[in-house]
């Protein structure tokens, strides 16, 4: 749609926007009424002085019209940050004016409510069994210390044992061994002598007479001791020591074996205690987590505003829902990350319009450009393109082979008007300005087949004259052609019987 304003205009040029739309307005009734003057199909009989024009050279800007909305370069955007079906329960009126801290709206908080009270059991349950896993683990701990201790004990003694049986008990056995022998029959002796004593100590019932008869065997068997000791004496030697160096050596290395699988043990069942109590930690931070996860979801159901702004529902701003969706209200539900609100910040406004895909390239960022909208259709708006949209967007349902890009134009001067987003906006985009050219209004321009060309008045009638057409506007082009500045080219067909000649057929067309 072409904006009802002709932006862009330059005052010192020779050639005005505004006159020309003048003179291309008088055209098109002169030409209307020429037409009903000859009925349909007929020649208009005479041309008048407003369907001719003088080719001059100067200059006229190339514009793309477009449309759209504006809208807010800075806004906030409220979501719905609640994890599955939420439902409002109350929300602010669209369109008030809020200031930051205001309430919004608020949400159902049953569901979460209740998910708080089951988690929080969860939290109490598994700082419970972290707290039994932690005494576990410090029991592992201390039995761990007492039986390696022990085991080392064990193993000190085992040692012990064998040095004091290495240097003590050896000993003193061999020595024990030659006294035996040397003392055996001195101990004949010694016997019988107490023998003796004996029975004087048995008459005076000092003793028993068990004893004393002790005494005599003791004296009898003193000479087969002698050959006993000195048989023991041999026997060490050859069989006792060894046997005994054996089972010292044994009970140590036996004492140091047990104390390594002691210490294997008590290491492991202390590495499992202490496994246990990371596990019970992770279990609790995994539900304090969950609990502070559901403790935000209650916090989110009641949303105030995080700045100043006016209130505009998601549900207006969100171009995809069906027209048949209602506007968002108490009892509305609503998905996680719905827009519920956006607060626009009007102190920085900008336009979206879209333009045709074939247009599209010629919109470059930084071109000037001059709006309007509907409700102030009166008040001129200056902008500047910030940019085109990567890619183009269907014309949906209502246009299916429509191909438009969405381009972005800052506000750089409002001139005071009280803007608001989602207003329909009329632009033109100031692509260039063609310069110190031979041009025409568009309508002097004809075509059939290849050939381009313009009606030449020339002595009273009109000749076909082939001109090339390079830039153009929808109401000047910018022509190539023997033409100079003084020529006067129709700008309607011309009458019957004024054509003094006609571009052949054959000729190689000039544009």
């Amino acid at each position: 749609m072409t904006p009802d304003f002709t932006p862009f205009r330059h005052a010192h040029r020779g050639v005005t926007s505004s006159g020309i739309m003048l003179v291309a307005a008088a055209t098109i009734l002169i030409v209307g009424v020429a037409w009903m003057s000859t009925g349909s199909g007929g020649q208009p009989e005479t041309v008048g002085a407003t369907d001719l024009h003088v080719i001059e050279r100067g200059e006229f800007d190339i514009t793309i019209p477009a449309s759209g909305e504006l809208i807010a370069m800075d806004q906030v955007e409220i979501r719905c940050e609640l994890e599955g079906q939420a439902t409002i329960t109350e929300i602010i009126d669209e369109g008030t004016t809020v200031k930051e801290g205001d309430l919004l709206f608020k949400l159902d908080d049953e569901n979460v409510l209740e998910k708080i009270q089951g988690i929080e059991e969860d939290v109490v349950a598994a700082e419970n069994t972290l707290r039994n896993r932690e005494a576990t683990y410090e029991i592992a701990k201390q039995l761990r210390d007492s039986s390696v201790q022990k085991a080392q004990v064990t193993v000190d003694q085992s040692e012990l044992a064998l040095k004091a049986w290495q240097e003590g008990e050896v000993r003193t056995t061999r020595e024990q061994n030659e006294l035996s022998v040397r003392t055996a029959e001195k101990d004949y002796n010694r016997l019988k002598e107490k023998y003796e004593k004996s029975l004087t100590l048995r008459e005076k019932d000092f003793i028993s007479q068990d004893e004393l008869e002790k005494d005599e065997i003791s004296m009898i068997k003193a000479e087969a001791e002698l050959s006993k000791a000195r048989l023991s004496n041999e026997m060490y030697e050859k069989y006792t020591f060894f046997k005994d160096q054996l089972q010292k050596e044994s009970d140590r290395d036996q004492a140091i074996a047990e104390m390594t699988r002691v210490q294997k043990r008590t290491d492991a069942e202390v590495r499992t205690a202490k496994d246990n109590v990371e596990a019970a930690k992770k279990t609790l931070e995994s539900k304090q987590e969950r609990l502070s996860k559901w403790q935000l979801q209650l916090e989110r159901c009641i949303v105030n505003a995080p700045a100043e702004g006016m209130v505009v529902y998601g549900s207006t701003v969100d171009r995809r829902r069906r027209d048949d969706d209602p506007p968002l209200q108490v009892g509305s539900n609503l998905y996680r990350n719905q827009l519920i609100v956006v607060l626009p910040n009007t102190e920085r406004m900008a336009a979206s319009v879209k333009v045709n895909e074939a247009l599209s390239g010629l919109i470059k960022k930084g071109q000037s450009v001059v709006m309007k909208t509907d409700a102030i259709p009166d008040a001129i708006i200056d902008g500047e393109v910030l940019g085109v949209s990567v890619l183009a967007e269907d014309g949906g349902w209502r246009d299916p082979g429509g191909r438009d890009y969405s381009v972005q134009i800052v506000i750089t001067e409002g001139h005071g008007l009280v803007l608001k987003p989602s207003m329909r906006v009329k632009a033109n985009i100031h692509i260039e300005t063609v310069e110190a050219a031979l041009y025409v209004p568009v309508q002097a321009i004809h075509r059939r087949g290849r050939h381009v060309f313009v009606y030449k008045l020339e002595d009273n009638g009109y000749v076909e004259f082939p001109v090339k057409v390079n830039r153009n506007s929808e109401l000047f082009a910018e022509i190539q052609s023997e033409l100079v500045e003084g020529d006067q080219v129709l700008l309607v067909e011309p009458p019957a019987g004024t054509i003094m000649r006609r571009i052949e057929e054959a000729q190689t067309p000039s544009g």
